[in-house]
């Protein structure tokens, strides 16, 4: 069957328990994998993108490399694991400048040093045009797996949904950003959260989402559930930038590149988590609960599962 045809979660069910070790961290197909070794699970993650495909309107080699980091580092936080380095896989033409390839991997480099982790190398390939690949490793004590049981609640962590999604529109619609500073800031340097440790032993589960909020309800509820969305959050620059809160909901949920974190919660433990959160600074938003059934719901209307995929 054609890839086309096969479509990639469907792709990546087949190709995910290829070599996985059986007594690993976290399960086939979650946001990372990993290893047991002295007790702790050393966490893996790869992230691979062309630069044409994510470099939005006004961004240049230093965001771009910026944005990779944060791609791969995104994944294993919301497995609770402390980034410690990236390595990085450039692909070049071979009569591309050199300051764009330094500045590539200089913007590499600050996204690892905000987080608190290095660049440990990597490897430079001849190829058609540029491409990146991105691999980071992490130590997490209690990895958190993507798991839920009715009667959880669902949160959002963060502060970017919606407003990678607008900055995207505005890409493909060549709509300036001007006047829309967190926005633009939400696209261009968007930095996972290290805040997200600190809710470490209180949450059920967690995911990265990346390829819009509704594809990652959906991938919550392949696990036997359902999710019901009460509400959602809608920030006065969204709804200004969409004109509508049609326009924005369509923003927040199908938008895309948030690198943010979907948190599953145990509601006896709601109290706990949102003081946690609040303590350390973490932007967090309840939008609804987990119940038995399937499918993804908001406000009791079932919602169309659509979202990023290369295939």
């Amino acid at each position: 069957m054609r890839l086309k045809d096969l479509g990639e979660r469907a792709l990546l069910r087949k190709l995910a328990p290829l070599g996985y070790p059986q007594e690993a961290p976290l399960p086939p197909g979650d946001d990372a994998g990993g290893v047991w070794a002295d007790g702790v699970a050393w966490l893996l993650k790869t992230d691979g993108f062309l630069y044409r495909e994510v470099a939005l309107k006004g961004m240049g080699p230093f965001e771009v490399g910026f944005r990779g980091v944060a791609a791969t580092a995104s994944d294993l936080l919301v497995k609770m694991g402390r980034p410690l380095g990236f390595t990085l896989g450039l692909f070049l033409p071979e009569d591309l400048e050199e300051g764009f390839v330094l500045e590539l991997v200089r913007g590499a480099a600050e996204a690892a040093k905000r987080l608190g982790a290095f660049l440990l190398g990597g490897d430079t390939n001849r190829g058609v045009e540029v491409a990146l690949t991105v691999s980071g490793y992490a130590l997490a004590e209690a990895p958190l797996p993507r798991k839920a049981l009715p009667g959880d609640l669902l949160y959002l962590a963060g502060d970017r949904w919606g407003r990678t999604g607008a900055a995207i529109r505005a890409h493909y619609e060549g709509r300036s950003l001007e006047g829309f500073p967190k926005i633009r800031e939400a696209a261009f340097y968007p930095l996972p959260r290290l805040e997200l440790l600190a809710l470490s032993g209180l949450l059920r589960g967690s995911l990265d989402s990346s390829d819009g909020l509704a594809e990652t309800l959906w991938q919550l509820s392949e696990l036997g559930v359902r999710v019901e969305l009460e509400v959602l959050p809608l920030y006065p620059d969204v709804l200004a930038f969409a004109g509508s809160e049609e326009a924005a909901l369509e923003l927040v949920l199908y938008g895309g590149e948030e690198f943010e974190a979907v948190l599953v919660v145990p509601q006896e433990g709601a109290a706990a988590v949102e003081a946690r959160a609040k303590a350390k600074g973490l932007p967090l938003f309840r939008v609804g609960r987990v119940v038995a059934g399937e499918g993804v719901y908001l406000r009791g209307a079932p919602l169309p599962r659509k979202g990023y995929a290369h295939f």
